[in-house]
């Protein structure tokens, strides 16, 4: 390279020439980039590489006199990163117009690896230069996520990936670190060579998966970028945490599903190889006092092995407000805030933060006057609760006289609870899945039975209305063996694996017929996508019903069966469906991923679409007004419904019914009561009819207008 230059990051945010080899040496400490400003100032924001022919081309390009750059044509820029934050710039120039290699700028971005390590330990700075230093990797960080559960928090960070052990930055003896490395990646080969040889129970896709696990753990590029960054005087745990962070950033950018999880494979090998250069393994379960935990995503039995004494807040990086985490965290009454992924990657364990998962506000290292207003804001919550409580014994009817029955989800024993603290007449969604995931083995009949038999005995009299497992896509536990599928969602789960596993669904209904002796019994089917599955199941019930009565004795008082409406097909054809089954809940989460055909788990497509777009209410009103025209009730359980204004969306087209989480009952209530029907469902057609994107913005302001009550 005919030039290589240092750029330090400043308390001020200011990118400073530090060090420079093939510039002008006047303009060391002199020369001063804001973030904003030029190349240096693009990597930095960017926290990426650029590499260009020809650097004045470039729209950032920003021309320092002082420098003495003018000869120079091609430049190749990389970040300095230590701890999530950006440091510095390391930039390379050449006066020839010439491309970097891919090898090049891996080269590049092992110096700067080594560079910021160099940064942090103080042996190149002056005091006052460290202190700055010190300053960006403890500085204060804000960001506005994604809105998922509602609760102001203040509690301290519990990391997904928690700290490795205390090691060493540096190398004492290289080539010893090398042996070091070396040895420990043949240990994690050899632990997924022993689990491929003693779990016979791998077949199929499954030991596809596993294949594909163990060629990671032998790919020689992944060990090599290890090893190049140890030659060059790094520690095998700093190392392989570098290598691990760059891999982390990557999965950030690959919108790819299948190489976001080989990206996640990496993570893990990365996780093993550090356990075994530590020589301890780590309880990332082990959670402090008051924590919030940070993830880069978080599956539905990850959270629930989670300690919920110590849990009070999580915040991700990824994830939707439709995912099972999220219902999940709903139901736990765990604040939540997804979409942050600056703050994960920011924080470190111990670190103060405070979150607001009604507004997506979340802030890392606040101020003595961001925590003061937090806990203002928190005091004022908890008024407007206390008023939700006040009117937990009235009804939910609109001014004009129109009642909705308002209903709560449920899918644990501490659930039931909130049933006399919200008010809430019956549980119109109990997700029976939660106890198959949250075990180490399948349940037993006799412990379903035992399970069903307390919740109805906590709802005391009030009905419940169980859901049959949906079990499939992201909702399986270690103990399943499912089918490796490119979209599990749309695949093999819900009430198609019930009928192909007509044990596990005869099983739970001979604990739900057992559980409901001498009271009655409400189940409904999940993800049903034709009458035919309906008919098949409806053998299995039956079959049931007959061993019940021949062996256990009179079944339930009353037994009614119910159908989730969950997919376009079924939707369309409602009025057959409901010729087969006493009662219709649309399932509002999973019938709009599939009407817009965009996964709701997915950060990158899962808020493309609104529900409150005119397609989907249209939709939508056709179903309510063919389930009425078969005259089978039809209820609404989607995580959607806890949305105000797509509840007030509901009402106007028909919905009656409404089932949502016990957090979203006080709010909905009141706003219900606030509402004229009459007027609202004039304004509701009125704007399905205009066919705008989404009606959101105008369905909002007609709320403002009419001091109807939205939070």
């Amino acid at each position: 390279a005919d030039v290589c230059s240092i750029y330090v990051r400043r308390a001020d945010d200011s990118l400073e020439l530090f060090a420079t080899e093939g510039l002008s040496r006047a303009a060391i400490h002199r020369t001063r980039l804001s973030i904003e400003e030029g190349l240096v100032g693009w990597v930095a924001r960017h926290r990426r590489p650029i590499s260009l022919q020809e650097a004045s081309k470039h729209e950032a390009f920003s021309y320092r006199e002082e420098t003495k750059e003018d000869p120079f044509n091609a430049f190749l820029g990389v970040p300095i990163v230590r701890s999530g934050q950006v440091l510095g710039v390391l930039v390379v120039q050449n006066i020839a117009k010439r491309d970097f290699s891919e090898e090049e700028t891996e080269v590049a971005q092992t110096v700067a690896t080594v560079l910021a390590e160099i940064l942090s330990s103080g042996d190149l700075l002056e005091e006052d230069d460290l202190l700055d230093v010190e300053a960006l990797l403890h500085k204060p960080e804000h960001a506005s996520g994604t809105p998922i559960v509602s609760g102001i928090v203040q509690g301290v960070v519990a990391l997904q990936n928690p700290p490795s052990a205390a090691h060493p930055t540096f190398a004492k003896d290289v080539a010893e670190e090398k042996t070091r490395l070396s040895d420990a990646v043949a240990t994690v080969q050899k632990s997924v060579d022993n689990m491929m040889a003693t779990d016979r129970g791998l077949e199929g896709a499954s030991r596809e998966v596993l294949e594909v696990f163990r060629l990671f753990a032998y790919d020689k590029g992944w060990v090599r970028r290890i090893e190049e960054k140890v030659l060059l005087g790094l520690s095998a745990e700093s190392a392989t945490e570098q290598v691990q962070a760059e891999n982390r950033q990557r999965m950030r950018q690959v919108s790819d599903p299948y190489l976001r999880e080989r990206l996640h494979d990496l993570d893990d090998l990365s996780r093993r190889l550090l356990r075994v250069l530590s020589g301890e393994e780590m309880n990332t379960n082990e959670l402090p006092a008051n924590a919030v935990y940070l993830a880069d995503s978080l599956g539905p039995v990850e959270l629930l092995e989670l300690d919920a004494s110590k849990l009070k807040g999580i915040v991700l990086a990824e994830g939707a407000a439709t995912s099972h985490a999220a219902i999940v965290a709903r139901s736990l009454g765990v604040p939540m805030i997804s979409g942050a992924p600056e703050i994960v990657d920011r924080a470190n364990f111990g670190d103060v933060i405070v979150m607001d998962g009604g507004t997506g506000e979340v802030h890392l290292r606040p101020p003595d006057t961001v925590i003061t207003t937090f806990e203002d804001k928190a005091q004022l919550r908890l008024r407007r609760l206390a008023g939700y409580t006040a009117l937990k014994d009235e009804p939910a009817i609109t001014k004009d006289g129109v009642e909705i029955d308002l209903q709560m989800n449920a899918g644990l024993l501490l659930d039931m609870a909130h049933m006399d603290e919200t008010g809430a007449g019956s549980i119109g969604l109990f997700r029976t899945e939660l106890q198959f995931l949250l075990g180490r083995s399948l349940p037993t009949a006799a412990d379903q039975e035992t399970f069903y038999s307390q919740i109805l005995d906590a709802a005391n009299g009030r009905p419940v209305t169980f859901r049959t497992a949906d079990i499939g896509s992201d909702k399986r536990a270690p103990y399943m063996r499912l089918l490796n599928e490119t979209n599990p969602a749309m695949g093999w789960r819900g009430l198609r694996m019930a009928i192909d596993r007509e044990g596990l669904m005869r099983t739970q209904i001979r604990a739900l017929l057992s559980a409901a002796k001498g009271r009655s019994l409400r189940f409904m089917l999940p993800l049903v996508t034709t009458v035919h599955e309906i008919e098949e199941a409806r053998l299995i019930i039956d079959k049931e019903k007959k061993r019940h009565e021949k062996r256990v004795g009179p079944l339930p008082t009353d037994i009614q069966m119910g159908a989730m409406v969950e997919i376009p097909s079924a939707a369309w054809d409602i009025k057959k469906l409901a010729s087969h089954v006493d009662f219709l809940s649309v399932g509002g989460n999973d019938l709009a991923q599939f009407f817009f055909a965009a996964d709701r788990d997915s950060e990158i497509v899962g808020n493309r679409y609104d529900p409150l777009a005119p397609s989907f209410l249209s939709f939508l009103k056709r179903t309510v007004q063919e389930a009425k025209s078969a005259g089978k009730p039809l209820g609404y359980c989607g995580e959607q419904a806890a949305d105000p204004l797509m509840t007030l969306a509901l009402l106007a087209i028909g919905v009656e019914r409404l089932s949502v989480a016990a957090s979203a009952i006080g709010s909905l209530k009141a706003m219900i009561r606030s509402v004229t029907f009459t007027r609202l469902r004039d304004e509701v057609l009125r704007l399905v009819e205009k066919g705008e994107a989404t009606i959101r913005p105008e369905l909002r302001a007609f709320a403002k207008f009419e001091g109807i009550e939205v939070r």
